[in-house]
């Protein structure tokens, strides 16, 4: 068969490693890290997407942290110089991330211990890439950053004293791989590694000089030798940068030429191009098996948002084309006694029949495929050997889920001719694997548009959101959102202008109802008015923003704000009951297509529909709660979600309100004028709307 690794196509470079080892876990890894680091003599280089000065690369040992650990090193040989590279990371990683590390790391102590912020990238985009370079002799890239949670062993246990971040808090159990290279593979990844250095500090580091003497721990046994190891990178184009889509291709590449099975370890899973190959793959009647590991969730509300949407589309496409007994997707469990925990698979690997072994940086997400800085290394198997050490990669990572010996995995594989079967056959240990169900958040079109472009392969630019944000169907809905908008403050500012003329005088209607409220805001008669004025009112689906705006004008901005959130809850309340009580038929006969479309996103996730829904309202506020009461939304959910969604909404028009109330008050020329420019403004964007839409349309 011809190789897949080819230059220029679906790698960077085709390198030859003196030796390779696949170190399976991050108690792996950090130990063979020590080792080799005790060995450097001129350089170190280390790129990561996050790192953490207090992590212990021996929390067994001496537990001495990474800080004090480098500095060491370089009390001890004068010749080295360490360099650290690490993603200026966007703001809202801060609250995960050890505040200001390059300071963490005491720079003070050694001018030769480096540490660099790399921005150079496209804007929303990331450095992602984890490597480790030695001397350019020895090199690691993997998964897995300097940073806290991620070392753990193969057992997995749910309680592991050594996993816990370094204030004392407890961490799920973690897995993930690096790949260890020695000779030109890793000559290539210190290439790659000092000219991210130069883009990122306008230094030029020279290459080291290498004399033979490898930094190769002793204690790790070469998987193989003398190896064919492809690099294969993701790279935006940026500043003179050419793009390179090594990574995706790869991936295509190597799925499509897969005959017995396709074994994937990764985070995320969310590539359209993927899911297509693999499926196509499935229904081949001599295609290969697939199993695929991830992660139960994802590791917090952002991303789950995000990944699971497409996790959730990756793995129907999957499961629509496969046939029976040929399609796993497992999330691994371990358990102690009455102790279990998910495992949080964060490994990036791909294994396809004894042929090729890939492991990296790149989740199988959009923006690893494009956007994201990334790096691969596949190993492809050129003789027995090779096939062996493809093969043992594969068979180890699923002992290690299944808790069972190497012998025993082989034999069930050689007896039932079939990787899932065997796998099926031998699953339910201390470890064991579940099937993995991903069930998207259903947001609206114009905020879905939003959270999908979190994953694209394409930079943030102004045509890539218009594209992707607004196109054409949802540009009209904005359009008209922003149309009624502009005339509801319109209708108000005429029917005040209107009011106020007919009614001269400070003995007039308006002014004597100004006063009443004024007399009796704080009174419970006062707040029950409102609060049945506001439930009335929606039952009649009167709009919300209407009676905000109107309760901002009588009571003043703090009171009036007050009594529309209060108001606008109560409403909700009601309503839900009511939609709760004559269920799901009668709601969708009275509302219908609205009603449905707005159930649709009142899925399993209502908490941030319900949010979402508040902050864009597509629907009438109350067909909304209605519609919430029929579904099978919780009610804490349906009114946390209606308070958070709200306030925003709220807070803009009871200040519209408040500034109607002043001219009533007192119709001088300014507050007429105050009032008089937000109306424009908001006609003026929804003209602006309206023509863009059509020129995008003709267009």
């Amino acid at each position: 068969m011809s190789s897949l690794l080819q230059e220029d196509a679906t790698c960077w470079r085709l390198t030859r490693a003196r030796r390779v080892a696949l170190l399976i876990d991050g108690a792996a890894y950090f130990e063979a890290l020590r080792q080799a680091l005790l060995k450097a003599r001129h350089s170190v280089l280390i790129l990561g997407w996050d790192i953490n000065s207090e992590i212990s690369l021996d929390p067994k040992g001496d537990g001495a942290p990474l800080r004090e650990f480098l500095n060491r090193l370089l009390k001890e040989r004068r010749q080295l110089q360490i360099r650290l590279l690490i993603w200026d990371w966007a703001f809202f990683f801060g609250l995960d991330r050890q505040l200001l590390p390059q300071l963490r790391f005491g720079l003070l102590a050694s001018r030769r211990l480096s540490f660099m912020f790399d921005g150079d990238h496209p804007p929303g985009a990331c450095q992602h890439e984890k490597i480790v370079v030695i001397d350019g002799e020895l090199a690691f890239c993997g998964g897995i950053d300097l940073t806290v949670g991620r070392w753990d062993t193969p057992e997995h246990r749910p309680i592991e004293p050594y996993r816990q971040l370094p204030d004392g808090a407890p961490r799920r159990p973690f897995h993930d791989c690096m790949l260890m290279v020695e000779g030109e593979t890793a000559r290539a990844l210190d290439v790659l590694a000092r000219e991210r250095w130069r883009r990122a500090s306008g230094e030029r580091v020279a290459p080291p000089l290498v004399d033979g003497r490898s930094p190769w721990p002793e204690q790790v046994e070469p998987w193989l030798e003398d190896a064919s190891v492809g690099v294969a990178r993701t790279r935006p184009e940026q500043g003179g940068q050419p793009a390179a889509r090594e990574v995706e291709a790869l991936y295509l590449s190597a799925i499509h030429a897969a005959r017995q099975y396709v074994y994937i370890e990764n985070q995320y899973l969310t590539v359209p191009a993927v899911a297509d190959a693999l499926a196509a793959r499935l229904q081949d009647a001599s295609g290969p098996e697939v199993i695929i590991l991830g992660p139960t969730v994802c590791e917090g509300p952002v991303e789950t948002a995000v990944m699971d949407r497409g996790r959730a589309r990756f793995l129907d496409r999957l499961r629509a084309a496969a046939p029976p007994g040929r399609l796993r997707a497992f999330y691994p469990i371990s358990r102690a006694g009455d102790q279990v925990a998910p495992i949080n698979v964060h490994a990036k690997l791909m294994a396809i029949d004894d042929r090729l072994l890939v492991v990296g940086s790149a989740n199988l997400a959009n923006r690893s495929m494009g956007l994201d800085s990334e790096c691969m290394l596949a190993l492809e198997a050129e003789d027995h050997a090779g096939r062996n050490a493809v093969r043992r990669a594969r068979d180890t990572l699923l002992a290690e889920h299944l808790a069972c010996g190497l012998d025993r995995l082989a034999a069930e594989i050689a007896k039932r001719k079939s990787l899932i079967a065997a796998v099926d056959a031998l699953n339910g240990g201390d470890r064991y694997l579940e099937r993995l169900e991903v069930a998207a958040v259903d947001l609206p079109p114009e905020i879905a548009a939003g959270v999908d472009f979190t994953d694209s392969s394409e930079p943030l630019t102004v045509a890539a959101i218009q594209r992707r944000l607004t196109p054409l169907p949802r540009r009209r809905r904005l359009r008209d959102l922003a149309l009624r908008g502009a005339l509801l403050l319109l209708g108000l500012l005429l029917i005040a202008i209107v009011a106020r003329s007919d009614l001269v005088g400070d003995q007039g209607m308006i002014v004597e109802l100004l006063r009443f409220a004024e007399r009796h805001g704080m009174s419970v008669a006062g707040f029950g008015g409102v609060v049945l004025a506001y439930t009335l009112s929606s039952l009649v689906l009167v709009p919300v923003n209407l009676m905000i705006a109107l309760t901002a004008a009588v009571f003043g901005p703090w009171l009036g704000f007050g009594y529309a959130l209060c108001g606008s809850l109560v409403a909700a309340a009601v309503a839900f009951g009511i939609g709760r009580r004559l269920g799901r038929d009668w709601v969708r006969r009275v509302g219908g297509r609205r009603t449905a479309a707005v159930n649709r996103r009142l899925g399993r996730h209502g908490l941030l529909a319900v949010v979402l829904l508040r902050m864009l309202p597509i629907a009438p506020f109350g067909l909304v709660n209605l519609a919430a009461g029929a579904s099978e939304l919780r009610a804490r959910d349906f009114m946390l979600g209606s308070l958070i969604g709200m306030c925003p909404g709220i807070a803009i028009m009871t200040l519209f309100g408040d500034r109607l109330g002043v001219w009533l008050r007192h119709p001088d020329a300014i507050n007429l004028l105050v009032l008089g420019v937000a109306t424009v403004a908001a006609l003026v964007l929804a003209i602006a709307l309206r023509q863009w839409s059509t020129r995008q349309t003709r267009a």
